[in-house]
């Protein structure tokens, strides 16, 4: 049962539903992809139907993610074996934004310690970055970008710790700022984020200050390069309260998009139920049960 507190938001059973009364006061649609549109290996139900829907009536779309250990073309491919017929220029990853943050520090050419994976084609690579997973390449890099899986944490993070230790100048990088991010029957893995400020608290203990660089949800890069490219593919400028952006998660999504003036909507079908919405100061200005 919902609470009384989160029975006075606006409440709705289907999103589909409400867009077929409201899609006219939107000029685009923003959804969150990983815990809205898929968990795990499966499309959420209800996902690959109201895509359906919006392809035929041409509605322009785009698609975030956090995950940045896959490339946009990975991620187009992994939604297309679920079923939804997604393409690489529709997605944005957390990934995207470093290409902003490369060119206002000048930084092309410039050596980086990539922990764990990157994505195929890599975005540091795409962004003009030298990356190396080599440990044995730390000292000769000038920051390091914290990805995802498969590298080990020991040796890696010790690693890092200490060359951030010896140059505590050097930018340490997270394009996924989630702590952790949903698996299949309720269980999490612990996301970059989570790494990073385990990273942080360290440095922090030992007496350096350290600030992160984060890239993705709910952290302004990721909206504005998907904002920049939705005006880029409908060719003019877009009121950023005629976009709606779908997501699952409190802080990232929901927070992201009322930080930076979109609307908001919450689905209860990922990692936030009605508990969470009352102890959280973050409210969507809908809220939906399913798609």
């Amino acid at each position: 049962m919902l609470s009384t507190s989160v029975l006075q938001m606006r409440i709705h059973g289907s999103l589909h539903e409400w867009l077929e009364v409201h899609l006219e006061e939107l000029e685009a649609l923003v959804f969150d992809i990983d815990g809205v549109l898929v968990i795990e290996n499966r499309a959420v139900a209800g996902s690959v139907e109201l895509l359906r829907e919006l392809r035929s009536k041409q509605v322009l779309t785009s698609f975030l993610t956090n995950d940045s250990n896959h490339s946009v073309e990975e991620k187009a491919r992994f939604l297309q074996r679920c079923g939804l017929e997604i393409h690489p220029e529709e997605i944005v990853s957390s990934g995207d934004g470093l290409m902003a943050f490369v060119e206002e520090g000048r930084l092309q050419g410039s050596a980086f310690f990539a922990m764990g994976d990157t994505g195929t084609p890599c975005f540091g690579q795409k962004a003009g970055l030298v990356m190396t997973h080599s440990v044995e390449d730390l000292p000769s890099c000038t920051g390091v970008v914290v990805g995802e899986e498969n590298y080990d944490w020991e040796i890696v993070i010790n690693s890092v710790v200490n060359h951030l230790i010896e140059h505590p100048e050097h930018p340490l990088i997270v394009p996924n700022p989630d702590e952790y991010y949903p698996k299949m029957g309720g269980r999490i893995q612990i996301g970059a984020g989570g790494v990073a400020r385990f990273i942080q608290r360290i440095l922090n203990t030992y007496g350096i200050s350290l600030q992160p660089h984060y890239l993705g949800k709910p952290y302004p890069p990721i909206f504005l390069h998907s904002h920049l490219q939705l005006e880029k593919r409908c060719g003019k400028p877009i009121a950023r309260r005629s976009v709606l952006m779908i997501g699952d998660h409190l802080d990232a999504d929901i927070r992201g998009a009322n930080d930076f003036g979109y609307r908001s909507a919450l689905l209860l079908c990922g990692l936030t139920h009605a508990g969470h919405i009352e102890k959280s100061s973050v409210k969507p200005d809908m809220l939906f049960r399913r798609f």
